[in-house]
């Protein structure tokens, strides 16, 4: 938590005087590109975490203990697809409502006179 906070503060500077906005733009996009990679992965092993559960479930029919982890593991696998369903829905409802679409709107950065101190 210490580090997060500390590159925030870091980076204070850049964003306050807008010293270098390519590379703010490049960094959104390079995170925006980690998150489109992320969002399948994490609803693929909730996937797959349901299947893993369902597997366990009916392997161990004879195991109660067995079958109640295989049961547990369903459960939250079916919760974790859920919610990231329902965030993806209502964030695609918000973007529809506000008349916001996915892309990223790109344009040059204003120009600064800076004086000359010497």
């Amino acid at each position: 938590m210490k580090k997060i906070i500390t590159g925030v503060l870091l980076m204070g500077p850049m964003f306050a005087f807008a010293q270098n906005l390519a590379a703010i733009s490049n960094l959104a996009t390079a995170i925006g590109s980690i998150i489109g990679i992320l969002i399948p992965a994490c609803m693929a092993l909730a996937v797959l975490a349901f299947f893993w559960g369902l597997v366990k479930y009916i392997a161990s029919a004879s195991d109660e203990a067995a079958k109640e982890g295989g049961k547990t593991l369903m459960i939250w696998g079916m919760i974790a697809l859920f919610v990231m369903v329902a965030l993806w829905g209502i964030l695609g409802w918000v973007q529809a409502q506000l008349g916001i679409s996915g892309t990223v709107i790109s344009s040059s950065p204003p120009a600064f006179i800076v004086p000359s101190i010497l």
